[in-house]
């Protein structure tokens, strides 16, 4: 959607109309402020597709955003409540039951098991990698993935979603919590002592708020700055205090 975005943004200026009389159509520009459209000739035929490009793109978009939202606002009103129906049965009785529900180790298996593609690294920037094999970009999101790992916890690293307005964000971290489907998004600060940095996140931090991603609720954040660098103990109390001692995989 972002490259239609774009195209109508650079597309001419004004919008098609067509009329079609005799099995013929015919086209007109129309611009804004004026009363009359302005008859194109055949001759002018790449700005007659520029124009009818530019209203294919306009309607899209528009009806793109608009199932997007319905999209996001399912979700956020979305319960599955299958999980906790077996919850209510003694043990002896669950191991004799036929239920639907997928055990917590397969569906963290598959979830982890789930392909994306991650946001492109620079070649030329220095990387890290985690035990788990992975590139990461900080020394810091090296010590969360595997304080993750160790734990059996399962995680992506910078997994794309997609917010209400089209833009793609690559949260550091999307965590799940198997005992109840959770995804939990964890983004580490690593300039705190740099304003144009925070300012960014500030932003960034306001789109996820708009999109159900709430500071504290279903987002976690790390921190540190030059003088207040992270550690492997600081990561450990994190991970414990948030997720405890999680093993299904």
């Amino acid at each position: 959607m972002n490259k239609r975005k774009k195209r109508i943004a650079n597309a001419p200026e004004g919008s098609l109309r067509i009329a079609t009389t005799g099995g013929k159509s015919h086209y007109y520009l129309g611009i804004k402020g004026h009363r009359k459209s302005e008859y194109i000739r055949r001759e002018d035929s790449d700005l007659v597709s520029e124009l009818a490009q530019k209203r294919y793109d306009l309607k899209f978009v528009s009806e793109a955003e608009k199932e997007q939202k319905r999209i996001h606002s399912f979700l956020r009103g979305y319960s599955d409540n299958i999980p906790g129906i077996i919850s209510g049965y003694p043990s002896e009785l669950k191991q004799k039951l036929d239920f639907a529900d997928m055990p917590d180790d397969d569906y963290a298996r598959d979830w982890q098991q789930f392909e994306f593609v991650p946001k492109k690294f620079d070649e030329e920037m220095p990387y890290h990698v985690t035990v788990r094999g992975e590139r990461v970009r900080s020394k810091s999101e090296e010590m969360i993935a595997n304080a993750l790992f160790s734990r059996e916890i399962p995680y992506r690293y910078e997994c794309p979603i997609i917010l209400n307005n089209g833009q793609v964000r690559y949260p550091d971290f999307t965590i799940l919590k198997p005992e109840t489907r959770e995804e939990i998004f964890l983004e580490h600060l690593g300039m705190l002592d740099n304003p144009e940095y925070l300012e960014k996140n500030m932003k960034k931090f306001r789109e996820y708020e708009n999109n159900g991603i709430i500071l504290g609720r279903n987002l976690l954040v790390t921190y540190e700055s030059s003088k207040q660098p992270l550690n492997s103990r600081i990561v450990e109390n994190f991970i414990e205090a948030h997720f405890g001692k999680i093993s299904v995989l």
